[in-house]
C-alpha cells in the first residue's frame, strides 16, 4: 500500500491520484484497492471508501491491513467494540500498539495477581487509554508509561505505582495488559465511555502558573502541529496563519503551547515553550486557560482528560478517536470538534472558530 504522499506525487492532485488508483485496480488487480479506499476516505467519501474496503476483504478475508481499516468504519458506524477488535489486527503489521514488549507473562484476562498496564503508541494514545484503569477493578496495578506521563498517571487513584516503559522487565508482575487492547478485554462500547475528566493536575504547579498567566482577557492556549513521525500527521497539518488569525482579537490573549519547531508565533501570542518542559507543567498551564484550540494532537487529549474546554480541528479523515460523526465526542465531554469539510481546504473550520471566539467576547 502506497502512502498518501506517494499517490499524490504520482497523480499530481487528489483527483489525479484517484484516477491512477482506479486504473491500477483495473489493470493490476485488487492489490491496489486499499490505495483507492484511502484516496476516497480523505475526500470524505466514506460510503464509497467502505464499499472498496468490503471488496478488498471479499478478495482476501485475511488481509490484516484491510481488517484494520475496517475497524475505523465500524467506529464511524457506532460499533466501538467491533472497531477495536479489527484495529487490534493491526498489531501484526505494526499499525496498532505493540506486538510484544519482551515480558514472558501472559495477557491478563481477569485473574488475581499483580498486573502491569503497558501504555502504547504516542502520548495522545497513552492519555486516551489510561482512562480504562478505573474499569479494571485490579488491586495491584502498575502502569508502565512514557517517563513524562508518570506524574500525571500516578495521581489516578486506581494506579498503585508507575514505571518507565524501559523498566518493564525489572518490574514484578504476574500478567500484563496492552493498553490499546483493553477495550476488547472489557467488551467496551460507546455506552461505556463516559467522557468525564480522569486526570488531575499538580495543584502547586497550577497555582504557580496562575501568577504567571494573569490576564483580564479570554485566555486561549493554541497548538498547531503534532508529532511528524506518525503517518496520519500529514493529514492534520493546517496553515498556522489560519489559527493565528482566528485567535487575534482584543478580548483574547493567546498562548502558544507549541514545542519543537524553529518557527515562532506572531508577537501578539505569548510563547510558552520555555515552560513546557514536562507534561505536568503543560497540564498546569492548560488548567489556567479558559479554552484550548488545537490540531489533532496530544494537547487535545490532555485538555479533554483534564476537563478543560477544548476545540480540536481534525482532518476530514480523522483519527479513530473522532471517527464517530458530529461536533461532540463520547471520549471527552469538554471537547468540541471543528472538522475539516473539504480535502485541501481548512478555511471553513477556522471561520467557525473565529466566529465562536467573537461570540465568547460579548
Amino acid at each position: 500500500m502506497a502512502t498518501l504522499h506517494e499517490m499524490l506525487a504520482v497523480g499530481g492532485s487528489i483527483e489525479g491520484a484517484e484516477k491512477v488508483a482506479r486504473q491500477f485496480v483495473e489493470e493490476r488487480g485488487p492489490a491496489y484497492l486499499l490505495d483507492l479506499q484511502l484516496l476516497l476516505a480523505i475526500q470524505g467519501r466514506f460510503d464509497e471508501a467502505l464499499q472498496i474496503n468490503d471488496q478488498a476483504l471479499e478478495n482476501n478475508p485475511n488481509d490484516v491491513r484491510a481488517k484494520f481499516d475496517r475497524g475505523w468504519y465500524h467506529m464511524r458506524e457506532g460499533n466501538l467494540l467491533q472497531g477495536f477488535k479489527m484495529l487490534n489486527e493491526g498489531r501484526w503489521v505494526e499499525l496498532w500498539g505493540n506486538r510484544h514488549i519482551g515480558t514472558p507473562k501472559p495477557v491478563w484476562q481477569g485473574q488475581d495477581g499483580h498486573v502491569l498496564f503497558y501504555t502504547e503508541a504516542g502520548f495522545g494514545d497513552e492519555i486516551v487509554f489510561i482512562r480504562f484503569v478505573k474499569n479494571l477493578k485490579i488491586d495491584k496495578l502498575t502502569v508502565a508509561c512514557s517517563e513524562g506521563m508518570m506524574p500525571l498517571f500516578a495521581r489516578i487513584p486506581e494506579v498503585k505505582s508507575v514505571v518507565r516503559h524501559e523498566a518493564v522487565l525489572a518490574t514484578y508482575h504476574d500478567y500484563w495488559i496492552p493498553s490499546m487492547g483493553v477495550p476488547v478485554i472489557l467488551n467496551a462500547g460507546y455506552k461505556d465511555i463516559k467522557g468525564d475528566p480522569y486526570l488531575m493536575p499538580n495543584e502547586k504547579l497550577v497555582a504557580k502558573y496562575a501568577e504567571v498567566l494573569r490576564s483580564d482577557k479570554l485566555k486561549v492556549g493554541i497548538r498547531w502541529r503534532g508529532n511528524p513521525k506518525f503517518e496520519h500527521e500529514q493529514f492534520r497539518i493546517f496553515p498556522e496563519d489560519l489559527l493565528f488569525d482566528a485567535v487575534e482579537h482584543p478580548h483574547v490573549q493567546a498562548y502558544s503551547l507549541q514545542r519543537d519547531l524553529d518557527y515562532r508565533p506572531p508577537r501578539f501570542i505569548i510563547d510558552m515553550e520555555e515552560f513546557l518542559t514536562a507534561w505536568d507543567d503543560t497540564a498546569a498551564i492548560m488548567m489556567n486557560m479558559d479554552l484550548i484550540v488545537t490540531s489533532c494532537t496530544a494537547i487535545g487529549h490532555l485538555g479533554g482528560a483534564l476537563g478543560i474546554p477544548t476545540w480540536i480541528v481534525p482532518p476530514i479523515l480523522p483519527y479513530w478517536v473522532w471517527a464517530k460523526p458530529g461536533n461532540k465526542s463520547p471520549w471527552y465531554k469538554s471537547v468540541k470538534l471543528f472538522r475539516q469539510e473539504k480535502f485541501g481546504s481548512w478555511k471553513e473550520p477556522f471561520a467557525k472558530i473565529k466566529k465562536n471566539l467573537r461570540r465568547m467576547g460579548r
